[in-house]
């Protein structure tokens, strides 16, 4: 029975390795291969042969079989885009023994405690399991808490940090139980089987906490993508009333001329000027102001100026002799309109002198773009600013940042003079 019991805590603890080890794989890497069941009935298969090696009670063998293991999982089973298989096999490799580093200390602790608590376990099966239960735990919230934080780009929330220490503190404290309990009774292989039973479910919920982050977080993108669609349909929308205006006044030109025309004629020379002006007026907010030579900004930004005179906005612009080209019409349109709209709104806040310029400069291979517009107040999270528009808020700028990252750009937000102050630095 005893034998039984070795061998089945040993098929936790593999179990638990190369299931660490293949998330681990899964966030880095590609799958060579789609279906999935092949790589459960991989883990299944190394779980029990090395599961078998371990009853031989040799370290060294118990060790180099999980290296070959990982090697060949990392080498076979996954790929990259530019394929280079010895840093893969390095990584995960590298990942291998850093958790058999953590596996030791795991041990180490709970040794400590035990002798902390002057508990001593006669039972060798009792200790072995304990050990292996406790150094999993730890192990499994390192991975969790510490490598998927930094290996992953979907970010940490606070409600999961206070998630997974709770579930931290549970399990131990359920374990000094255990150890209390375990003292006092000699071959109890309930608690045993407790201690499996609370190592697998830590290791799954954790990772259905981590499953339901990625999920928000990718609900959050869609909601960040179905704001850049909109917004790009919104701007397409307004660029048709545009289009039907001009067919309006094309229509009519002709009439327009012959009215004019006729005013001259009959010595109607300040009538005829005022008409003319008129039609001036009437033409001049439909056709785009040549800002940058790039002809979406440029119409762009000739909207976002008649939107801001109508609202007494002072817009200023300088720009060098310089190609934005390279930026794709649907990432003008995001960082622009998404940075200019939040500078409109902001400066309808401002009761004095309201105020927005944009310079653009050229350096070798990067494009430096500066926007700068009055404030009022301003909210400040982690060095980003903040709005109160509530579920949606930081859409916009999460949208800029992704359009910015493209281009191996950055952006930087800071305060100067009574001014708030983007500078945006995008790789040609």
């Amino acid at each position: 029975m005893e034998k039984i019991i070795l061998f089945l805590c040993s098929c936790v603890s593999c179990f638990i390795i190369i299931k660490i080890i293949m998330q681990y794989m899964d966030g880095r890497y590609k799958r060579t291969v789609k279906s999935n069941i092949l790589y459960i009935n991989i883990e299944l298969v190394i779980t029990l042969g090395i599961a078998f090696v371990n009853l031989l009670d040799i370290a060294f063998l118990n060790f180099a079989i999980w290296v070959v293991a990982v090697g060949i999982c990392s080498v076979f089973l996954y790929f990259e885009e530019v394929e280079r298989p010895v840093k893969r096999l390095l990584e995960s490799e590298v990942v291998l023994f850093v958790m058999a580093i953590c596996e030791s200390l795991g041990v180490g602790l709970i040794d400590w405690i035990m002798e902390m608590l002057d508990i001593e376990i006669i039972d060798e099966v009792m200790r072995n399991c304990l050990e292996v239960a406790f150094s999993k735990i730890i192990l499994i919230f390192l991975y969790y808490m510490v490598v998927e934080r930094l290996l992953k780009h979907t970010p940490f929330t606070n409600m999961q940090y206070i998630f997974n220490c709770i579930i931290l503190m549970y399990s131990l404290i359920d374990i000094i139980v255990i150890v209390g309990i375990a003292d006092k009774k000699d071959n109890n292989y309930l608690l045993i089987l407790n201690l499996g039973c609370i190592v697998l479910a830590d290791l799954y919920l954790l990772y259905f906490v981590k499953v339901m982050n990625e999920k928000n977080y990718l609900e959050y993108e869609v909601r960040a993508l179905e704001k850049q669609a909109n917004m790009q349909y919104e701007y397409y929308l307004h660029q048709e009333q545009k289009y039907k205006r001009t067919v309006q006044i094309l229509h009519d030109v002709n009439k327009h001329i012959d009215s004019i025309e006729k005013l001259y004629r009959s010595g109607n020379v300040a009538d005829a000027v005022r008409y003319t002006n008129k039609i001036e007026g009437m033409l001049q907010p439909l056709i785009p102001v040549r800002y940058t030579g790039n002809p979406i900004l440029d119409i762009l930004l000739t909207d976002k100026s008649t939107i801001m005179s109508e609202k007494g906005i002072d817009f200023n612009i300088k720009v060098d002799n310089v190609m934005l080209d390279f930026i794709e019409p649907i990432d003008v349109t995001t960082i622009f309109g998404n940075l200019l709209d939040n500078s409109i709104e902001a400066c309808g806040q401002v009761d004095g002198m309201r105020v927005v310029d944009i310079s653009i400069h050229s350096f070798h291979e990067m494009i430096s773009i500066q926007i700068k517009n009055s404030y009022q107040t301003i909210k400040w999270k982690k060095g980003i600013p903040v709005s109160n528009k509530g579920k949606n808020r930081g859409i916009g700028l999460l949208n800029v940042q992704s359009c910015i990252e493209k281009y191996n750009g950055d952006i930087k937000f800071k305060e100067e003079t009574g001014m708030f102050v983007i500078d945006i630095f995008l790789c040609k």
